[in-house]
């Protein structure tokens, strides 16, 4: 296999927030002032000119800024790094670059700066229209803010734009959720992220007891997402991804389909194919530690017994899965089991018999389905 040819996009990962929400499990500060801006920008930069080997002569069919808001630096920071790829011919001609915020962070003037610096596509936070869900999601922007934010990009007719929803959460009903669904649909968007809230080891939500709708309320939920959605030309093209037509998520998908990904940044993760094995790596998560030496990473390559597992993780999030014979020519490193593990998830029903996906009943069950192949 022609490891120059396996796709490579780029995450860089812009650690700071206002406040750190409690369900919130990512590498974020809340600490943020001018010189550790400038001193982080330099170090991204440090940390791409590093990465050349990682790169191997590819150029980034996407870039992600996330966070963390990003868009609480300085437009005229973000431009230093696109013209750092620019100059260094890192960018692939009609590439994906996307930048995510918050509604509190959206305006004219810095749309305007971002986006003639090369940004086609926006991912912002809503999470939710309701102000009960969103305080108790402890946002820091409410409804009117949400609605405020998508009529300015309403106007970016040049750019593509998503938003975020969240489902499950504490007292949140189906009429909520509905509402939330059909103003999302209102404004023509071309992308959904829709997650369901879940409750991970190191958040402040943890900690407490909380009022999660049951299981029940979770599946009426997500089955009049289903008949909304569908009806207004949205489509699942992943577990927590909805699109128009054509206008599925580049970047992600890269991750889902195995391909490669360069992450700078604080805590930022890697995964990049090698002759021998499927190398993954975490940037040093503390921001002054990642500021003075980032290029130190911590990683290795993927054990061969977790390569199975890892492939399903990944392939079987895609709701029309891949070929047989795009696991064959792509995935290298698969262990000798994985054709029983393969005609097991068949039998049971839970892996179609002629395409690598996951069934109905295989994608309402995912962890199941993917545990087959641990």
């Amino acid at each position: 296999m022609n490891l120059k040819k396996i796709p490579l996009s780029l995450y860089i990962h812009l650690p700071w927030c206002e406040k750190k929400c409690p369900y919130c499990d990512f590498n974020i500060s809340t600490n943020k002032n001018d010189i550790d801006e400038k001193k982080l920008i330099e170090s991204i930069i440090r940390d791409i000119e590093s990465s050349y080997e990682k790169i191997n002569g590819r150029r980034f069919i996407s870039i992600y800024f996330g966070g963390g808001t990003p868009s609480l630096v300085k437009a005229k920071m973000i431009e230093k790094i696109i013209s750092h790829l620019e100059n260094k011919n890192l960018i692939q001609n009609n590439a994906e670059i996307s930048f995510e915020f918050n509604p509190n962070e959206i305006n004219n003037k810095y749309l305007d700066s971002i986006c003639s610096i090369g940004i086609n596509r926006l991912s912002i936070g809503i999470q939710s229209f309701d102000n009960k869900t969103l305080n108790s999601l402890e946002r820091n922007h409410d409804e009117n803010k949400s609605i405020e934010a998508l009529e300015i990009i309403s106007k970016y007719h040049h750019v593509k734009s998503s938003i975020d929803l969240i489902y499950g959460v504490m007292d949140q009903s189906i009429d909520s959720f509905v509402e939330d669904l059909e103003k999302f649909c209102s404004y023509d968007l071309i992308h959904l992220s829709l997650y369901q809230l879940t409750i991970e080891p190191n958040t402040i939500f943890y900690k407490k007891e909380l009022r999660i709708p049951s299981e029940e309320i979770i599946e009426s939920m997500e089955l009049s997402a289903k008949r909304i959605l569908n009806s207004n030309g949205y489509s699942q093209y992943e577990v927590s991804s909805w699109s128009k037509k054509g206008f599925e998520g580049i970047h992600n998908m890269n991750y889902w389909t195995y391909g490669d990904y360069l992450g700078v940044g604080p805590g930022a993760h890697s995964k990049i194919t090698k002759k021998n094995g499927i190398y993954r790596s975490l940037k040093l998560k503390k921001l002054s530690s990642y500021i003075e030496n980032p290029i130190k990473d911590n990683g290795g390559l993927v054990p061969p017994e977790d390569i199975d597992i890892d492939i399903a993780m990944n392939f079987l999030r895609i709701k029309k899965g891949v070929s047989f014979e795009k696991i064959q020519q792509n995935c290298l490193f698969v262990s000798d089991q994985f054709q029983n593990k393969l005609y097991d998830a068949i039998d049971r029903g839970l892996i179609s018999s002629d395409r690598f996906k996951a069934t109905k009943k295989g994608f309402k069950f995912l962890n199941d389905t993917v545990n087959l192949f641990s």
